[in-house]
């Protein structure tokens, strides 16, 4: 029987066939806790190193000058750490004058998409980093305003003062309240996936894909009725997105986004292609792995026991291999054979 670890993994990010990052937190440790550990797998060993905050996101970079690649760690409050070096970011400094304006909440995806990184998230937040380890803020006018219900004058508020009045309470004006609570939510913008820096597709909880054409930021026409939380750039013509209730879409910036059969609801948080099908986790109803051969989705169950049910996380390195994590599972697969990776039951995280 597989021992149950005494650390719950977050985050996954695939290196290689041998080597993958997690983002683990001890067992039990409440959320928005300033304390994470990345743990290292590299060819059977396993290693971590602590940091003092809650982790948002894993990415690999590749500097246009350099040859290697970097483990790059965004904290939920907006700092980049390199890995390497230890070296620390801040995305938009506390006092920066954008903050007055705008509800800049936490941040949620880092990803290297041309030679770039970029980094997402709440508010509308979608931030490009320079060579020289600075962040800027793209299509600053796509960022939310501030928060309706503390402005007396607001039509939000003097809409809901006025829903007082039984006699206002009408089907109109019921529609009209979900609208502007609806538009007065905050935009969070949960992944990011592109091409080039002229080519970028935003996934938003407000039943949105968005995208970036290098110099605004603008909606996409979808069949989209739930959040969106996560999208995957396969080519220019081919592009997914996916979120709650069973919302799987696919599409372009050209033509939209239009649904694709999903049998059940699914709450899909993440894809990865490998070996010419796309691989999608979702982490309720039902929990698991799916898979999507271009004309049908299916779950995947694998010769595993325990089985493939503890998802909540995928990534693919080319065709080589797919790594599969769930709270307490790791999994790998080379196209043929699944592998269940061991983390060490007696581990423990410590600041």
């Amino acid at each position: 029987m597989q021992k149950k670890s005494k650390i719950s993994f977050t985050r996954l990010c695939a290196v290689s066939y041998d080597i993958a990052y997690l983002g683990t937190n001890p067992e039990g440790q409440e959320l928005a806790t300033p304390f994470t550990a990345i743990c290292q797998y590299n060819h059977g060993e396993w290693s971590y190193e602590a940091f003092d905050f809650s982790l948002a996101s894993l990415s690999l970079y590749e500097a246009a000058e350099q040859s290697y690649r970097i483990l790059y760690v965004l904290a939920e409050a907006g700092i980049a750490v390199d890995f390497d070096t230890k070296a620390r970011e801040i995305l938009i400094p506390a006092k920066a004058p954008i903050r007055k304006d705008h509800r800049l909440g936490y941040l949620r995806k880092i990803r290297q998409i041309g030679e770039h990184l970029f980094a997402c998230g709440d508010g509308g937040q979608l931030l490009q980093r320079a060579s020289g380890g600075e962040w800027e803020i793209l299509d600053p006018k796509f960022l939310d305003g501030p928060d309706a219900t503390l402005d007396p004058s607001s039509k939000l508020r003097q809409h809901l003062f006025k829903m007082h009045d039984p006699s206002n309470n009408t089907q109109e004006n019921f529609d009209l309240t979900s609208k502007l609570i609806l538009d007065n939510a905050l935009n969070v913008i949960w992944d990011i996936a592109g091409l080039s820096e002229k080519d970028i597709y935003l996934a938003s909880e407000k039943n949105a894909v968005y995208h970036y054409d290098g110099e605004r930021i603008s909606k996409l026409e979808t069949e989209a009725d739930s959040g969106i939380l996560a999208v995957h750039a396969v080519d220019a013509d081919t592009v997914y997105a996916c979120g709650r209730d069973g919302n799987f879409l696919f599409g372009n910036s050209r033509d939209g986004f239009r649904k694709l059969n999903v049998p059940g609801s699914p709450v899909f948080n993440g894809m990865a292609s490998f070996q010419g099908k796309l691989y999608l986790s979702s982490i309720g109803r039902p929990r698991g792995l799916f898979v999507f051969d271009g004309a049908k989705l299916e779950r995947v169950e694998g010769d595993l026991v325990p089985g493939i049910d503890d998802v909540s996380a995928v990534s693919a390195v080319g065709d080589e291999v797919l790594w599969v994590m769930g709270e307490k599972d790791l999994l790998r697969f080379d196209g043929k054979t699944w592998e269940r990776i061991l983390f060490p039951s007696s581990e423990t995280m410590t600041p």
